[in-house]
């Protein structure tokens, strides 16, 4: 099986991913779903998850934080490990969608909604929107 990516990686590569101009949305929204979606398959293998979901440095981009510990909050859920502390740090006071800022996507107000309807609790929770479709369909 090939290397699994922790959240530490995942973050340190969302924090050089949003230095370039401009930062490929679509790319890290993948990374960040592909990756964690990864830790399924390794823990029903009876690999530990611990390691994995340790606490990451911040991403420099409080959205981009928000976004990857709910991610992790809710791969915790589905895995039935619990979720570590760090995943409580983060809460955005004005709601955002990752897609908001890829320049070649406009987001109508129906897709808005059903994109809040399908975002799993523990992202919903940071006052994040992204679809639980996001992460399941790769």
């Amino acid at each position: 099986m090939k290397a699994l990516n922790s959240a530490a990686d995942i973050a340190g590569w969302i924090r050089e991913e949003l230095t370039a101009t401009p930062a490929d949305v679509g790319v890290m929204t993948r990374v960040i779903a592909r990756e964690t979606d990864r830790w399924r398959a390794a823990h029903q293998a009876g690999e530990p998850v611990t390691a994995l979901i340790a606490e990451p440095a911040r991403t420099g981009d409080q959205r981009w934080d928000a976004l990857l510990e709910g991610v992790v909050a809710y791969r915790c859920n589905q895995l039935g490990v619990p979720r570590p502390a760090w995943t409580n740090q983060t809460r955005l006071t004005v709601g955002w969608n990752p897609y908001e800022d890829h320049p070649s996507i406009t987001m109508s107000p129906g897709w808005a909604l059903l994109d809040t309807l399908e975002t799993p609790a523990p992202i919903l929770d940071k006052g994040v929107t992204f679809s639980y479709r996001n992460m399941e369909l790769l």
